[in-house]
């Protein structure tokens, strides 16, 4: 069973084709189709790769201050802790694909999460900040979605504290219960 996410903010639909649990941790499968402009800030991934395979369209993929043109047919594949983000660079819609090894169930929650709460309007700006600070934390670790800045580095301690604070308190059985379980 797959199911599709829509974030307003990115303009993207995406669909998780393959889990991580029906992949027995191998990776994690999914299908986004990406609205002329959509795309994501640059980030990094200390724990999954990300593979890009087009398959409709030109997927632009800035990595390691290069930018990237990848049309169907093409496979880039991102290590971990390389800077990356992926955009649509074109007038029209495009689909891609992105495989992350090992499969990734936070990353899974992370984009249903994040998205709803888009969606929901509990969000700020284009960076798509979740209002509630506990919320953002919990989504900074379910995605592994780590920004390559000074001040990240200094206070990632401290928002590992946060994320067991924010546990104790009951937010991210909110989130599960909100955005994954339903």
């Amino acid at each position: 069973m797959s199911r599709t996410y829509i974030n307003p903010i990115t303009k993207e639909r995406a669909t998780i084709l393959k889990t991580s649990a029906q992949t027995n941790g191998l990776y994690t499968y999914i299908e986004v189709e990406l609205q002329p402009g959509g795309g994501n800030p640059i980030h990094y991934h200390q724990h999954f790769t990300e593979q890009f395979e087009p398959i409709d369209g030109t997927l632009g993929v800035h990595y390691l201050g290069k930018e990237i043109s990848l049309k169907p047919g093409k496979i880039f594949k991102v290590p971990v802790i390389d800077n990356h983000r992926f955009y649509n660079p074109g007038d029209r819609s495009i689909v891609f694909r992105a495989k992350l090894e090992p499969g990734q169930p936070g990353f899974e929650n992370f984009m249903a999460a994040l998205f709803g709460l888009v969606s929901d309007g509990k969000t700020i700006g284009k960076n798509q900040i979740p209002l509630n600070p506990f919320y953002a934390i919990i989504l900074l670790k379910w995605g592994d979605t780590q920004v390559d800045s000074f001040f990240f580095k200094v206070f990632k301690p401290v928002l590992i504290m946060l994320y067991t604070l924010s546990r104790k308190l009951g937010y991210e059985k909110k989130l599960l219960h909100k955005y994954v379980i339903g």
